[in-house]
């Protein structure tokens, strides 16, 4: 009896049936089966069916967000009733999205996972102040603290949490664990972090194990062990405090502009910016390949305004961008202000901090209460084409320097508007809700894009259409809830008024089908997550053969690097910018072509870092990229 029963539950979380799932563990309680072994070896263990079916690419995200749910349904009921010895023997976790960042799913993930573990979660949500993971981690004598990042633009906040953990004496009193598609194993190990893992899966098992190393709790945050935990780490903190009483950006951007002020453009160029980018899409003859690390809000540092400015006026965006590609010879800027400019005109509350990247401080909770914005004077999207407009236009008269647009696209609209994790579910349990919600943001999206086109407000668009991923969804449920969407009403616009399809996808395992060749994209700007490879992250060496009859590329350099200002830090970029060069252009030349990329990042670099960095990119490949030119090109 006590098997049918937990065999019935592990169904029942595989369905991702929450109703079934509470009634089963209801019956279970009173039919006396021992309720730890009800949510190990029934609930916890229709989780693990899930997760390797995931694995296997035979379930996506939503399917885990399903499951998960009804796991969480039947341990609700479940641990209340459970022994007192086997409760206290849980480890307790404490789990969010890192302050900035409102991107949940691969946090929600990791939960579930540790919660089928054993772990007693304490989860924070998304975009958590960094003060609540210390007072969380305190209050409860954690054992682990697990934090996520999706946006490169909020990763060094995860090392602020880490840095008030040291200066406290309590780091050493717990396992940290970060994770996210731009964290790699150095970036964590630099910040002081334990581990780093690809998937949910590895985090759980890693954090399983980590937990068990520890000395007993009593221990480990007795008063004692505290204070020899603050006397430890004193001096490394020591050092960090006066490093960050210095603003790298400013002092970067200060010395870069000394040097252009007393040496100019240090070589005349054959091509301006615009002719060697035009060129390069459609694949005609350049000097060189082109050169734009996606460097938009730390560019401000060149006109000394802050990130809330830089995102909200025209005019300090403006001076940013204008500054920015003057003093680093850039050969486009692409307008990102922030990634909640559609999703606020639909009514999301969005809070701007001084200087950091704006977020998403609350989501809709009713589908009923979405309405399309009117697009007028006022709204976040009218502002944006503006203050585009007035770049452009400083951009092309002074510099000859192309503007690339930017805003998001339906379902990321969508998701930011409403929460991902909520959305990618009711694809599943009431789609036809999702999608006439999807066709309410595709209204919005396609006025919005008229509006940079009729206003003349860009060179090219870029839509960020992020939620192409064969890990969260399946290709056809993409096409069916983003893709169709796009190419039905969206696209026809690109066509009405003649301009290319230009689309920023920083996801590790795009349907670049979908994305490229359906959609006809003219340029892609990618991410390149190594390791994710063998889940289908790309890099130029898959991507030009495929696509470079109708796709110019444009990615891959890791911006997490850009971060670090050091003589090493700057050498690496460059190292990585040579390699990337010299490796590309071979590739271009084996398919046919003589131009079709263009040497970027695969995503933002983040606001807060130095500008040496991107200066080191940008000039590795115009010392570099003429000579290759000529000798490969001929």
């Amino acid at each position: 009896m006590a098997a049918d029963i937990l065999n019935q539950l592990a169904e029942a979380v595989v369905d991702g049936d929450d109703d079934l799932a509470e009634e089963l563990a209801h019956k279970s309680l009173a039919d006396g089966v021992d309720p730890y072994d009800a949510i190990v070896n029934g609930l916890a263990r229709g989780m693990a069916i899930v997760s390797d079916q995931y694995e296997k690419g035979e379930a996506f995200v939503p399917n885990l967000l399903l499951a998960s749910g009804a796991m969480y349904a039947g341990m609700d009921i479940l641990t209340p009733y459970m022994k007192a010895a086997e409760s206290g023997m849980q480890a307790v976790g404490v789990i969010g999205t890192i302050e900035g960042d409102v991107h949940d799913i691969g946090k929600n993930l990791v939960k579930t996972m540790l919660s089928a573990g054993g772990f007693k979660m304490i989860d924070l949500g998304a975009d958590v102040p960094i003060e609540k993971f210390i007072e969380t981690a305190k209050e409860n004598k954690a054992d682990l603290i697990s934090m996520s990042a999706l946006m490169t633009t909020t990763m060094t906040n995860m090392e602020k949490v880490i840095e008030i953990l040291q200066e406290e004496g309590i780091r050493d009193s717990m396992v940290v664990m970060i994770g996210g598609a731009p964290v790699s194993e150095e970036y964590a190990a630099g910040i002081g972090a334990d581990s780093t893992h690809p998937d949910a899966m590895h985090a759980s098992a890693w954090a399983s194990e980590a937990v068990k190393e520890l000395d007993p709790k009593d221990a480990r945050w007795s008063e004692v062990k505290v204070n020899l935990g603050k006397i430890k780490y004193r001096e490394i903190l020591a050092k960090k405090v006066v490093s960050e009483k210095v603003d790298v950006g400013l002092e970067t951007a200060n010395k870069i502009k000394e040097e252009f002020e007393s040496i100019g453009v240090k070589s005349k160029e054959e091509m301006t910016h615009i002719d060697r980018t035009v060129s390069a899409m459609s694949d005609k003859k350049v000097d060189r390949l082109p050169v734009y690390p996606l460097a938009c809000g730390v560019l401000r540092k060149f006109a000394g305004v802050n990130y809330r400015d830089y995102a909200t006026k025209a005019e300090p965006f403006t001076q940013s961008a204008f500054l920015g590609c003057k003093y680093l010879d850039l050969d486009m800027f692409v307008g990102l202000a922030d990634l909640s400019a559609t999703s606020a005109d639909f009514g999301c509350k969005i809070k701007y901090p001084e200087d950091d990247t704006p977020s998403s401080e609350g989501h809709i909770k009713d589908y009923e209460k979405i309405e399309v914005p009117e697009l007028k004077k006022g709204t976040r999207g009218y502002e944006l084409v503006m203050a585009s407009k007035m770049a452009k236009e400083k951009l092309n008269k002074e510099l000859n320097t192309p503007f690339v647009g930017f805003h998001e696209g339906p379902l990321l609209t969508l998701t930011q508007l409403m929460g991902a994790d909520r959305i990618l579910m009711d694809m599943k349990t009431q789609p036809d809700v999702v999608l006439e919600a999807v066709q309410k943001c595709t209204d919005y999206i396609c006025q919005l894009s008229e509006l940079f086109f009729s206003e003349g407000a860009c060179d090219a668009l870029c839509i960020d259409n992020l939620w192409s991923n064969n890990v969260i969804m399946s290709e056809q449920d993409y096409w069916k809830f983003d893709g169709k969407f796009v190419f039905d009403q969206h696209i026809p616009i690109f066509k009405q008024y003649n301009q290319p399809y230009v689309v920023h996808n920083c996801a590790d395992a795009v349907h670049f089908d979908t994305q490229i060749r359906k959609f006809g994209t003219s340029l892609y700007s990618y991410a390149y997550y190594e390791k994710s490879r063998e889940k289908g992250s790309k890099n130029y060496a898959d991507l030009i053969p495929k696509y470079g009859d109708i796709c110019c590329m444009m990615g891959e350099v890791n911006p997490v690097e850009f971060m670090d200002g050091s003589a090493a830090g700057v050498q690496k970029v460059k190292d990585d910018t040579r390699n990337l060069l010299q490796n590309v252009m071979p590739v271009l030349k084996e398919n046919g072509y003589q131009s079709k990329y263009i040497l970027s990042t695969g995503c933002e670099i983040p606001p807060g870092g130095p500008l040496s960095t991107v200066q080191a990119m940008v000039n590795t490949v115009k010392e570099l990229g003429p000579e290759l030119q000529k000798n490969i090109m001929g």
